[in-house]
Formats: C-alpha cells, structure tokens, sequence
C-alpha cells in the first residue's frame, strides 16, 4: 500500500513542479516582453522627438544672430549716441524728410521719408513675427536702421522699444524666473540649455550687453526730449508708428501657422489671427518656455508696450488737459477702480492744481453729469443697487479685516434701519452734492470741445479695464445678483447721450451768439459810416454853393 500510494505522490510533485517552473518561465517572459515593450515606448519618444527637436531648433539665421549680436552692440550704440546731440540734427522734425549718407550709398536719391520710415517699421514686424523670431529681434533690427538711416522717426520708435521691452522682458523676468531659457532657445533643443553654471553666467552677460544696457542708454539718450524738445527723440509721429508693432508682430506670427481647413470657421480664426483665433501663449512657440508662460504675464508684455506708446502719443498729441483727464480715467481702469473713483481724482485736480485750465474743467462738469445721472438712474432700474454696493464695499470688509468685537456690532448696524439711511446720506455726499457743484462752478467752462472730448471717457476706461463686454464691469463693482445687460448699456450710452447733447446744445448758443455778434457788428458799421455819409454829402453841397457863387 505505501508503496502504491508513493507513486502518485511523487508523480504529482513533480507535475506541480512542472507547472511552477512553467508559470516562472511565462512570468519571465511577461517581465522581459513589459521591459521590452517599456523601453520600446520610453525610446519611441526620442526617436519621434529628434526629428521635431530638429525641427524646432534654432535655424541657422538665429544661431548667426545670438552669436554676432554682441559684436554690433558697440557700434550702433556708438554711432547712435553721437545722433543724439541737438548740434548734429538741427531743424530737422518729424515732419521733414531726413537725408542720410547711408540713403545715398544705398542709392536713394531723395531723402527717406515718413512713409518709408513706417514702410520699414511694419515691414521689420511682420517679417519677424512671420518667421516667429522673438519680438526683440525686431527692436534690434529698428535699431540698426535707425543707426544706418539716420531717421528721426525711427529713433523715436527705438526708444521706445527700448523702454517696453524693458518692462516686458524684465517684468516677467521678475515674477517668472525661468523665463530666463528663452535667452538660449529654452526647450527648443536640449543641447542648447547650459550645462553648468558658468554657462549660465555667459548667458546672463549675454543678455545684460544685448537687452539691458542698449535699452538703458537709449532711454537716457532720448527720452529727455519728450520734455525738453531739444534734439531728436521720441515724438508723437513716432508714438504713433510704435504703437502697432507688437500687435503686426502677433498678427503675422499667427499667419505663419497652418490654416485650419474647417472652412466653416470664420476666415481670422482659420488663420490663426489674434484675437479671435490666436491665444497669446501660443506665441512660446518663439520663446520655448518651459513650463509656459500664463497668460497674465504674456499681456503684461503686450499691454505695457500699448499702454507706454498710448499714453505718451497721447501726451504729445493731445493738450495737456485731455491728456491728465484721459490719463486718471485709463489708470482707473486699469487697476479696476470705480469710474466715480476716477471722476473724483479729477475734481480734486481741478480744485487744486493751478495747471489745469477752462477745457480741463468743462471735461468735469461734463463727466459730473453723466456719472449723477447713471448712477440715479441705475437705482431706478435696479433699487437693491446701493445696499448691495455698501455691503460689498464696506460691510464686507470689515467683516473680514477687522475685530471681531467691531465686526459683530457692524454686523448689527447692518440689519438695522438706520443703516440704510446713512449709506442714503453718504451716497448723497458721495455722487450728488460733488457733482452737482462741479456743474454749478464749471457751467461757463463747458463748451463744444470739452463735451466732445468728454465722450469717449467711459470707453477709455471700459478698455484698458480689460472686459470684454459692458456687463463684465460688475467684476469691478460686486453686484449681486448680475443686472440686466439693458443697465450697464444705460449707464455707459447715457454717458455718450448726455456728452452729445450738450455738445449740440454749445453749438447752437455758439451759433447764435455769433449770429448777434455779426448783426451788432453790421449795425455798428452802418452807424459809424452815418456821420461819413452825411459829411460827404455837406462837403458837395458846400462845393456846389461856391460853383455857384463864383
């Protein structure tokens, strides 16, 4: 029996052995095809990766350019220094053609004028953007022709190139540190980031030579001119060139892109054209920074170029009054202010700055107006408007900031009634009585002019508030619940309604005025001529009794 029972035992052992040897070997296996199949996935990256990351590296025209640029820094800021003395550019303006040496070598045999000056300045954007070089590219080439040409306007838009760029890059820079591997093409290839930190420390020299030190030498060589007026510098034709270039930059980086071929799309979104079909962090693709960028510090960088060429072709351009007006209104917006906020910034200048005159003060009365009458007219439509600002404007915060012993007790002034009717008295101080003097004591400074220039206030401020539409202003305010889009188009069209009939209603006395003044004048003419006429007639008379008498 033991020896029959042994048998089947030790065939049965050797059977599982047998099968554990076996699911070993197919566990192996498994392993070997999992590493397999694993290296075959971490190597298929590469292998697909190396031809984009050639594809994506530098092309030769931008490796010549990082690797010469440090060499021209030194001439053009040489030849443009000596430009900027007032001795050597007498007389010439903007507005006159400028002869260049260069111009004649060239082989232009008239001078460059300010057509060709902002035929090259476009032409440079869209080039650069086109072949997605990086924007301060296109400054270094702005720079160079204005080094060869000699030419007034472009010197203005270097400068102030120079100044945005400035701000753009190093603002960034500041918030975002490494945003600094754009200097050597960022993610674009692995090659080119440094390998050390001596590498690292060439890149950081390379770009104190080539962005901070040219930048800050043409700020100090020509921006005294926008308050001096002496020599060349920036000027409000160059402003104006300079104000568009980022956005043709953006305009052609997006067009350089494939068409989508989704032929339903609107044209500017198959072509890529921003805003509608172009994001700006889709413009990393000329920086290669990694992580990206977001997109607040991309606006950073083109906002503060057009809020720079804005604001000062706005203070060449425009008299000095509209220029303080629209500039409290666009800072206003800017920092997502009140636009009564903003009104009172003006009537305290106007109360106390000696600087400002009569269109600066028809501009307050004007807008004094239209702010009482949005707002009165806002709380008829919306009668839950005012308690609801108080909550979220002081209510809230103290109940956030401070003691809790201060906070509980706000907490019940708030539910009573009395709450309400200080926040009436306070809103009477705040909007009725301020306005209502500014028309009172600025009534005879409001003219046609001021009305005009009043008008487009609001919409100043909508913009550079950076909302989209008319009811995203309630982001700055906090109503709760959301008005009606009928009352922000209320409140912003009864603005231009108001500004537009006083204009016209000027106008009329203007004409009429002038109409009594033209019929006084006549009526004073035809009197003094009287006593002419009637000694001419005694001298005939006279003449003809002696004809006789003789």
């Amino acid at each position: 029996m033991t020896v029959l029972t042994d048998v089947p035992l030790r065939s049965r052992s050797s059977a599982s052995s047998v099968e554990k040897s076996q699911q070993q070997q197919e566990q192996q296996q498994q392993q070997q095809q999992q590493q397999q199949q694993h290296q075959q996935q971490q190597q298929q990256p590469r292998h697909s990766e190396e031809p984009a990351t050639k594809r994506k590296g530098w092309p030769w025209q931008l490796k010549l350019w990082k690797s010469r640029l440090p060499v021209v820094v030194v001439p053009v800021l040489a030849s443009l220094r000596s430009l900027s003395d007032p001795a050597k550019i007498t007389g010439v303006g903007e507005s006159e053609l400028l002869v260049s040496a260069t111009g004649t070598l060239l082989g232009l045999s008239r001078p460059v004028s300010m057509s060709l000056e902002f035929g090259i300045l476009m032409g440079l954007a869209a080039t650069t953007g086109y072949f997605q070089m990086p924007f301060s590219v296109t400054w270094w080439l702005i720079l160079m022709a204005a080094c060869a040409l000699e030419a007034d306007m472009l010197i203005g838009v270097a400068t102030l190139l120079s100044l945005t760029v400035l701000l753009g890059w190093y603002g960034i820079r500041l918030r975002y540190p490494h945003a600094v591997m754009a200097l050597w093409g960022g993610a674009r290839r692995s090659q080119a980031a440094p390998q050390d930190r001596f590498s690292e420390i060439c890149w950081q020299v390379w770009d104190v030579v080539v962005h901070l030190m040219p930048g800050l030498l043409m700020v100090r060589w020509y921006m005294p001119s926008l308050t001096s007026g002496v020599g060349s510098g920036v000027g409000f034709w160059s402003a104006l060139a300079a104000l568009p270039l980022n956005l043709i930059w953006l305009w052609f980086f997006g067009l350089s892109k494939q068409p989508d071929s989704d032929t339903s799309k609107p044209w500017l979104v198959r072509r890529h054209i921003w805003p509608m079909g172009l994001e700006l962090k889709e413009t990393n693709a000329a920086y290669n920074v990694e992580p990206a960028l977001p997109s607040v510090a991309l606006e950073w960088a083109f906002g503060s170029h057009l809020f720079v060429c804005a604001s000062i072709a706005a203070w060449l351009g425009l008299p000095t009054d509209v220029a303080i007006a629209y500039g409290v209104f666009a800072v206003h917006g800017l920092l997502w202010q009140p636009f009564t906020t903003a009104w009172w910034i003006v009537w305290l200048i106007s109360l106390f700055s000696p600087h400002v005159g009569p269109l600066y003060r028809g501009i307050v009365a004007c807008c004094g107006a239209t702010v009482a009458i949005g707002w009165y007219g806002t709380q008829f439509l919306v009668p839950s408007a005012l308690e609801c600002l108080v909550g979220v404007w002081l209510f809230d915060p103290v109940d956030r900031l401070a003691p809790t012993w201060v906070a509980s007790r706000m907490a019940l002034f708030r539910k009573s009634r009395w709450s309400m009717i200080f926040a009436t008295m306070g809103d009477m101080g705040m909007h009725f009585f301020p306005t209502l003097a500014a028309v009172i004591l600025y009534r005879h400074e409001v003219t046609t002019g001021a009305a005009l220039i009043a008008m487009p206030s609001n919409f100043l401020y909508l913009i550079c508030s950076r909302t989209i539409t008319l009811s995203d202003t309630n982001r700055i305010y906090g109503v709760k619940p959301q008005p009606p889009n009928y009352v922000w188009t209320y409140i912003y069209g009864s603005h231009v309604v108001t500004c537009a009939v006083v204009a016209l209603l000027c106008f009329l006395s203007d004409c009429s005025t002038s109409g009594s003044a033209e019929v006084g004048v006549a009526m004073a003419t035809t009197s003094a001529w009287q006593p002419w006429e009637q000694q001419q007639q005694q001298q005939q008379q006279q003449q003809q009794t002696d004809r006789k008498h003789h």
